[in-house]
């Protein structure tokens, strides 16, 4: 999906992926990112948003969690994080990183609360008033009013599958001053998901219909007196989508693909100042027949977009590197494997490198993250020993010191 702009705008990492692999200092089935490349688009983002007034905060599940990265990026200046679920909450803590926002996609459960409250998030976000009431007794056992962002619904909303739920926007005052009144906390502001959506048509990525929700919610609590310091829009974003969001009226936005350069608007758009930053490193496990077969623990192609046709670079030489069609189970299946095409006849080996380029979401495979700092165009083909490869971690962050 994004293995031509990778060879375009970021070759280098292709190069280091499988110059580490060959050499044996990074495993197959590992998400490599590159730190330079990260920091400089988190700082392309930082300024951006700078010029239009929003806050950042970084979604961190598509890379994993990989703690050298969320170091990354609060040098690069996004220093909180949003966790979209418990797990992500306490690999961000685990890497010293604060918590921006959490609740959102993921409802705090039950048994949960303190440990939520423990972790001081900026804001906590809310589905339902008796999920408030839990989250509220936490926070008055912690002593300290917890700022609450409400998640509104509006009734011509539309959502991805398992993501719908909040307070209706029919009754928003309502359900507002209800939460407020809830000993230890206070209604910050308002978020919905997705606020951002890619258009094939247009190629382009535009406000949705929740976005239009979010900001009448907004209006009309500051209207009823409430002290709305927080819009939050998520949703497909990046440096290029801020000048819209802001337009519409967001104040926080979450970058996820974005930080490393894999979101629709760059597939769409060669000119965007994120290049990828994130590459599936594996290698040929056998061939069968014409085919060779890849290891694909850690295989996951967020589709946005659909299906697409998927390409991989393999090779042992970093230089001469061959482009395949890639094959793939259907969904649902288990990915033990992905196969290339025509692999055979090409002179694909055993023990060959495989470098894919495509939109992760590294937390729910069972692939490892590892971090390198060092690749520049000009060193690229350089010694791995200007390399400084960092540590390995598994999709939730925590350190990996085997080999599966």
């Amino acid at each position: 999906m994004f293995l031509r702009r990778l060879r375009e705008t970021n070759p280098g990492l292709a190069a280091a992926a499988v110059r580490l692999h060959q050499e044996e200092a990074l495993l197959a089935n590992t998400y490599l990112l590159d730190l330079d490349a990260l920091h400089a688009n988190a700082s392309a983002q930082v300024s951006e948003a700078a010029r239009h007034g929003l806050s950042l905060y970084a979604m961190a599940k598509q890379f994993g969690r990989n703690p050298d990265a969320l170091r990354t990026l609060a040098e690069a200046g996004i220093d909180r994080a949003v966790c979209v679920d418990l797990q992500g909450m306490e690999a961000v803590l685990r890497a010293g990183t604060r918590v921006g926002h959490v609740g959102h996609l993921v409802q705090p459960h039950r048994g949960s609360e303190d440990a939520v409250l423990a972790a001081e998030p900026e804001v906590v976000t809310l589905f339902d008033e008796r999920i408030a009431a839990r989250i509220g007794a936490a926070a008055v056992r912690a002593g300290r009013v917890q700022p609450i962002l409400l998640r509104v619904r509006g009734p011509e909303d539309s959502y991805y599958f398992g993501h719908a739920g909040g307070f209706p926007l029919a009754d928003i005052e309502k359900s507002a001053a209800l939460v407020d009144g809830i000993d230890g906390l206070r209604v910050a502001g308002v978020t919905n998901f997705p606020c951002m959506a890619a258009d094939q048509a247009t190629r382009s990525v535009r406000p949705t219909r929740n976005f239009a929700t979010l900001v009448e919610a907004a209006d009309r609590l500051r209207t009823a007196g409430f002290e709305i310091t927080q819009v939050n829009a998520p949703g497909t974003t990046s440096a290029g989508t801020f000048a819209e969001q802001a337009r519409y009226g967001a104040t926080h936005v979450e970058p996820g693909n974005g930080l490393h350069g894999t979101t629709p608007l760059h597939r769409f758009d060669p000119c965007q100042p994120e290049i990828p930053a994130i590459v599936y490193v594996s290698e040929v496990s056998h061939l069968d027949g014409d085919h060779a077969y890849v290891f694909a623990a850690g295989y996951y192609v967020d589709k946005v977009l659909g299906d697409y046709r998927l390409t991989a670079l393999c090779g042992s030489d970093p230089d001469n590197l061959n482009e395949f069609e890639v094959e793939t189970a259907d969904a649902g299946a288990i990915h033990y494997y992905c196969r290339l095409r025509d692999a055979r006849r090409r002179g694909v080996r055993v023990g060959d490198s495989v470098v894919f380029c495509f939109r992760p979401q590294v937390f729910v495979t069972r692939g490892r993250t590892q971090a390198v700092a060092g690749i520049h165009p000009r060193n690229a083909a350089g010694p791995a020993a200007r390399l400084d490869l960092r540590g390995v971690y598994d999709g939730e962050a925590r350190p990996v010191t085997g080999v599966a």
